[in-house]
């Protein structure tokens, strides 16, 4: 009797914890965050501050994950006097905005305004794979294809598109659109249930 392997989707929350550390030193340090290892720590823990939000890693585990960082060109470490000095790398740069664009998730409010935010483009046959990842990644957001170059949401927003549009580099090739009303309104609003 054959036995055949079965391959599974490993589960979010089975991500390995190195790598979520890993993630949120990335993250704390794209938003301009000069990362300072607290060394003195009495609890063996490295406190990183991300926009309001502080981040707690164990000592051994951040070290680690630093290293490995370091080794894989994504972080440069300079000696000061009272600590060291992380900052992101041109690498690192282009590793943390892929993460960011990963998780980037289209606001959805509690009351809708009546608006709808349409995104087309228009991007050339020369640009087919960054048109077709740009097309995977609005569906993905949460995005209704209307047409095969036209998504429609009905909350605010510009800015999100505007870090996807600019992370492919296809903003050129988009236009950004805010309407009161279109023909197929009430298709809209059963599918986003508005």
């Amino acid at each position: 009797m054959k036995y055949q392997r079965k391959q599974f989707k490993i589960p979010k929350e089975w991500i390995p914890v190195e790598r979520r550390i890993a993630e949120n030193i990335l993250d704390a340090l794209m938003i301009g965050v000069m990362i300072m290892a607290f060394l003195s720590s009495p609890f063996g823990l490295y406190i990183v501050a991300k926009g309001a939000t502080k981040l707690a890693f164990k000592k051994a585990g951040f070290n680690r994950e630093i290293k490995r960082l370091k080794r894989q060109g994504y972080i440069a470490l300079e000696k000061k006097p009272n600590g060291w000095l992380i900052r992101l790398t041109k690498k690192g740069k282009a590793k943390a905005n892929q993460l960011e664009i990963k998780k980037l998730r289209l606001p959805r409010n509690k009351r809708w305004d009546g608006k709808w935010r349409f995104l087309i483009f228009d991007i050339p046959e020369k640009e087919r794979l960054r048109r077709d990842y740009l097309r995977k990644k609005l569906k993905a957001m949460g995005m209704y294809n209307i047409q095969r170059s036209t998504f429609v949401y009905p909350y605010d927003c510009e800015k999100e598109l505007g870090m996807v549009t600019g992370y492919y580099r296809v903003e050129k090739y988009t236009t950004y659109v805010e309407a009161n009303s279109c023909d197929i309104d009430r298709q809209l609003r059963a599918h986003f249930k508005v």
